[in-house]
């Protein structure tokens, strides 16, 4: 939680629309110090919120549309509601084979639906009651047992299909998986009850048949005179409310689709106990008898083949008359329900986000593998997708601008503890032989603490399109297969359910390093599989950083009422640094803080909680710096004074009093024009005035420049770029640093005198010195002459000269700053060109001077002198 309580500052310190892209507050190391800099790193300047929409549709009394009411007419006129039964077609009813006669062997002749209360007329508006024209029981069935309870009523005309009226799904397949089932009927509330006049539903929990024997035995039953067989099931209510009198009526789940949810029956209410025992309740399965069901509605007319109860099909042929699942909607009565789509669990994308990659063998391997792009040369992936059939991975593949990138693996590291077929420290790192370009594809930011800040996350899957797509409001099947992002929930061990099938894999059971996620509710089958190797992810934080907790292991369905395992990499991030940071003993925390209650001279207290002093940064020894991996940096007052340990300060250089107190002249200026500082330096050549450099004014007298600028000669000018009564300069001395080497331009530096001294005013100021050694501003401007007159910004960000060294041809040296700009491909600009920081009080730091690199062309970032570790020299000059 510190973590994310950081991340969050740091989003209200850059983001748009509060008037700055940085802050004192925000500084790069100017070395790698952690893997929990991504946010920094990887820093994106803009992002765009897209707005939510909301709609609204008619929504009817239809929880349980496909629920029949079997009755009995009696001379009187009035119906006796005996037996429940299920909707499965326009003419066509399942019920229990012993609701086909009463106990005084008289046959029921009417069913009706679309009613709730089938015992008053307030609810009459949506009703259809419809005479019974056959009713066919199962040929092996009597009424002397209790074996093939099922049985089929055609009704003498088609239903009108309505919101409230309309077939359910059958379940065909012999494994029922689901946690959870309701039945529903107007049965007796409890032992001694009458008959409820109102629709009623009730949650049973699914038992295996060796438990249920326990209670109906042959002895127990006689009609069970073979005890429980494979086409029977039992379901307890363990609240003990289950009804008596529910026969025929459904056992049902409800499976997502589409946003809806379709009613798919499981079984057929058989026989029970009295109710108030907490016992079982038997019902007869559908599975075993799909075949006889299809063939007995052919016999009788029914336009139906064997796809008919495919639950694809099945779920699409009425999709626009189901419910909406409970997250969208927003607003219910019995007459309206209005939504918001964007609630769904289930959504279709056009595309995987730009950091997550498939992995690519050259003679075929694993169809379902994937990783998540860390940095420019790292991708991060499930041990178990690092080989195939002892063939270990040669590519990823990433796509930008709707373009597939392959890039070689170079290296492979498979955590040491993992053993092949285990879900324990499945996680690998691969090494990739060339960078990614991060201009079109930007890396995932992982999460650190042990705790994930979010009870929602998504993973992503593939499924098919129909029973996906929010708006499909088509009975025709569309069997293309789209990319899923699903809607899940953070589960803990104990809610944690694992499909059986992978259970060898967490023997040990779940331990930190596994994020359980998904859903209570089943889908509809072939709705998504979840890519292995793919990201457990909390969207982009703030809009910009796209955060992964995780890389699923398995699961099915996508975490839907059997749960999703995945390998936290919070877990793994001491080995993920022993790998990628091997250098590195300690930890560190990236974002470094200024207290502005401190001020030089105060006391404080270090990293290690020694007495120490506020100093400026460059009296506090190279001891100290060997901690900075180790500690989090406070500032006192500014990026130039720091707590240092008693026992660390020296007694070093004296910065030149101009320069230590430009900050307050400027600040006491107001600065009116933005580049009050910048001046160009002027060569008479053959009677000619020629500017051909520029520098920014940092004393009253003094021009800082770079080195390669001034060559062997003095300017003879100093041209002013404000808004000044004098614009123009005599100059009668120049000064190159004594290092300085033409060849390969390092130690870029050089000062320029001038014989008049300026006048200080809200146009013409001078640029600060940038003093800290350790630390850079995140966000930058580069100064970029156009013209004699004109000038033109641009917004880089910096980075740390390693990412840079990837691809440079020579060896950074600790002078050097690495930026880049985000917004182009491409950093390199003409020299000269310069780094400018400015504070909140309109105050300018000078931070880097461009190095003459006439190849930078071919980098997508920039090189530059850094002032700060030439103000010794500076003050020495001065």
């Amino acid at each position: 939680m510190q973590k994310l309580c950081a991340w969050i500052m740091f989003l209200i310190l850059v983001c748009p629309g509060n008037g700055q892209f940085g802050s004192e507050n925000l500084m790069l190391p100017n070395e790698r110090e952690t893997l929990d800099d991504c946010q920094l790193r990887f820093h994106q300047l803009y992002a765009s919120p897209l707005p939510k929409p909301a709609f609204g549709r008619p929504a009817l009394l239809k929880e349980f549309a496909h629920m029949g009411a079997i009755g009995w007419t009696q001379k009187d006129g009035n119906v006796s509601w005996l037996c429940g039964g299920t909707l499965i077609w326009y003419d066509f009813v399942l019920t229990a084979a012993h609701c086909a006669q009463s106990v005084n062997g008289l046959h029921p002749d009417v069913v009706r639906f679309g009613d709730l209360n089938i015992y008053s007329s307030d609810d009459d508006k949506y009703a259809q009651q419809i005479s019974i024209a056959k009713i066919i029981r199962f040929p092996e069935h009597r009424f002397a047992t209790l074996y093939h309870d099922i049985a089929l009523i055609k009704l003498e005309k088609n239903i009108t299909v309505h919101d409230t009226v309309v077939p359910a799904c059958l379940w065909t397949d012999d494994e029922i998986r689901f946690r959870t089932l309701e039945a529903t009927g107007w049965g007796k509330t409890g032992f001694g009850l009458e008959q409820t006049p109102v629709l009623l539903k009730v949650t049973l929990k699914p038992i295996d048949n060796v438990e249920c024997k326990k209670v109906y035995t042959n002895e127990t039953i006689r009609k069970l005179r073979f005890g429980l067989q494979d086409h029977h099931m039992c379901a307890v209510d363990e609240k003990m409310d289950t009804c008596e009198g529910d026969s025929g009526g459904p056992l049902q789940t409800k499976l997502l689709h589409n946003g809806r949810v379709t009613p798919f029956v499981v079984g057929i209410t058989s026989f029970g106990t009295a109710c108030g025992n907490a016992a079982p309740g038997v019902y007869t399965k559908i599975g075993p008898y799909l075949d006889w069901i299809v063939e007995t509605m052919q016999k009788h007319g029914a336009d139906v083949d064997g796809d008919t109860y495919n639950a694809t099909f099945c779920s699409l042929r009425f999709v626009d008359y189901r419910e909406y699942e409970d997250s969208v909607i927003t607003y219910r009565d019995n007459e309206y329900a209005s939504y918001d789509s964007d609630n769904r669990h289930m959504f279709i994308v056009d595309k995987l986000p730009s950091h997550v990659v498939k992995l690519d063998w050259d003679l075929g391997g694993h169809e379902n593998c994937y990783g998540v792009i860390f940095d420019e040369t790292t991708v991060l992936t499930l041990a178990q997708c690092a080989a195939h059939a002892g063939e270990p991975v040669k590519h990823i593949i990433y796509s930008s601008n709707g373009n597939d990138t392959k890039v070689n693996v170079s290296e492979i590291h498979i955590h040491p503890k993992y053993t092949e077929g285990s879900g324990y420290y499945n996680i690998a790192i691969l090494l990739l032989s060339n960078l990614i370009d991060i201009y079109q594809v930007q890396p995932t930011c992982i999460v650190h603490g042990s705790s994930i800040p979010f009870n929602e996350v998504h993973l992503f899957g593939y499924g098919r399109k129909d029973i996906n797509s929010f708006w499909y409001f088509s009975s025709e099947p569309d069997p293309a297969v789209s990319l899923l992002r699903p809607r899940v929930t953070i589960q803990n061990a104990t809610e944690c359910r694992i499909p059986s099938k992978y259970s060898s894999r967490i023997e040990k059971g779940l331990t930190g390093e596994h994020i359980c996620v998904g859903n209570d509710m089943f889908l509809v089958p072939e709705s998504c599989e979840a890519i292995i190797g793919g990201i457990i992810d909390g969207g982009k934080l703030g809009g910009l950083y796209p955060l992964t907790f995780g890389l699923n292991q398995f699961g099915r369905d996508c975490g839907f009422g059997e749960h999703s395992i995945a390998t936290g990499l919070a877990s793994h991030v001491e080995w993920m640094k022993s790998v990628l940071l091997p250098n590195l003993t300690t930890s560190s925390d990236v974002l470094h803080y200024i207290d502005s209650d401190l001020h030089a001279g105060d006391s404080c207290t270090s990293y290690n909680g020694d007495h120490a002093r506020c100093v400026p940064i460059a009296r506090c020894s190279k001891n100290w710096k060997s901690h900075l991996s180790s500690a989090t940096i406070r500032f006192c007052s500014s990026s130039s004074v720091v707590c240092c340990p008693l026992t660390d300060i020296e007694n070093s250089f004296e910065v030149h009093s101009e320069l230590a107190e430009c900050p307050n002249i400027v600040s006491k200026l107001k600065p009116k024009v933005p580049n009050g500082s910048l001046v160009y330096l002027g060569w008479v050549i053959e009677d000619a005035l020629n500017f051909n450099c520029i520098g920014t004014i940092i004393t009253k007298k003094i021009i800082l420049t770079t080195a390669s600028c001034l060559g062997n000669s003095v300017p003879n000018f100093v041209r002013l770029a404000g808004n000044a009564t004098k614009l123009t300069f005599e100059t009668d001395a120049s000064f190159v640093h004594s290092a300085f080497n033409a060849t390969d331009n390092s130690n870029d530096i050089g000062l320029v005198r001038l014989i008049e001294s300026l006048e200080w005013s809200s146009f013409v100021y001078p640029s600060c010195l940038w003093m800290n050694r350790t630390h850079t501003p995140l966000v930058l401007e580069m100064i970029i002459p156009s013209g004699p007159e004109d000038v033109f910004f641009s917004r880089l960000r910096t980075m740390y000269n390693s990412d840079c060294q990837r691809t440079h041809g020579t060896q950074l040296k600790e002078y050097h700053i690495c930026a880049r700009d985000f917004q182009r491909n491409v950093t390199c600009v003409s020299i000269p060109s310069y780094l400018q920081w400015e504070r909140r009080d309109r105050v300018q730091f000078v931070i880097g001077f461009a190095t003459d690199a006439p190849d930078c062309d071919s980098w997508n970032y920039m090189l530059f002198t850094r002032v700060s570790a030439f103000v010794e020299w500076i003050s020495n000059v001065l």
